[in-house]
């Protein structure tokens, strides 16, 4: 039951200007509302990484560009609270996802969006607040966190030349895929997303990692990601809702929509709205403080 009542639980990261903390809050995922007292956290002026299992939060924020930022093990019920660090040494912690009980961590001797990074995967014994072991990663050379997702057992990595660097969690082997038809080269952010069922979002494309086929929902598209049983494109044209084979099912938001969109359980989020994805109906987020990160379930 306490796993399904913290996976409800929608989580805003608010503040965090260079300088200044950032704060933790739970929210009412119908309403954005916040619950009970925010949690302190140091400023993610410059990015944060998180990761959710259970009723545990396991978040890195980045007050400078530097490297050496602990990992924190945030507890969800009944308040938010630290519960433990864990030291990673000199590295940049790039992204977080669990297998499981083990939270794995990708991460670099420098800041991950910088070329010529080089990489390894940590794995963390939650429990222990320890890293359990270290493997080198062969063949990436940068991972700008907007361009990294996780998932079946493998880090995805967006390339600007439209390619996926693709690295192994249990090996630490790179491969590269890259389009048939080879795109300009755009800007370094390609917002990647992991949307199950072997589907990953890239940009405004949506590959399937088994066979390396490429569509695209619709021009103009920012991102992709999964929102209930199908999926959400955003961008110039607003938020349109699809079938995980490609269909328009209704575009709930007309208003362009750059970054910052996010969805748990039935619910999507963004430009401060909030989607039904049950009923279409639209409403106004009760956000304030406005969040700089919103984490979904």
């Amino acid at each position: 039951m306490g796993a399904a009542i913290a996976s409800a639980v929608v989580l805003a990261v608010s503040g965090g200007t260079l300088g200044e903390p950032s704060l933790l809050h739970r929210a009412d995922p119908a309403t954005l509302r916040y619950e009970g007292a925010a949690l302190r956290l140091p400023s993610a002026a410059f990015g944060l990484a998180w990761a959710r299992r259970g009723g545990a939060l396991a978040v890195v924020a980045k007050p400078t560009g530097g490297v050496g930022f602990r990992i924190r093990i945030v507890a969800l019920r009944p308040r938010l609270r630290v519960v433990g660090t864990v030291a990673v040494g000199p590295r940049d912690v790039c992204g977080l996802t669990f297998r499981g009980a083990t939270l794995v961590a990708l991460a670099a001797d420098r800041p991950c969006y910088w070329s010529g990074a080089r990489f390894t995967i940590l794995r963390i014994d939650v429990r222990a607040r320890r890293i359990a072991g270290v493997r080198a990663v062969r063949g990436l050379r940068i991972a700008a966190p907007p361009n990294l997702a996780f998932g079946d057992g493998r880090a995805f990595v967006a390339r600007a030349d439209g390619g996926v660097d693709v690295v192994d969690l249990a090996t630490g082997v790179t491969t590269t895929h890259r389009p048939r038809r080879a795109l300009a080269k755009g800007a370094g952010v390609v917002f990647a997303s992991w949307l199950g069922g072997g589907l990953l979002g890239v940009g405004k494309r949506v590959v399937d990692v088994r066979t390396w086929r490429v569509r695209m929902l619709v021009r103009g598209a920012r991102g992709v990601i999964r929102a209930g049983g199908g999926l959400a494109a955003y961008g110039a044209q607003g938020v349109g809702v699809y079938t995980r084979r490609g269909r328009l099912l209704y575009r709930p938001i007309a208003s362009p929509v750059s970054a910052g969109v996010a969805a748990s359980g039935r619910y999507l989020y963004a430009g401060g709205e909030i989607v039904d994805l049950a009923t279409h109906r639209v409403q106004a987020a009760a956000l304030e403080p406005v969040p700089d990160f919103l984490l979904g379930g």
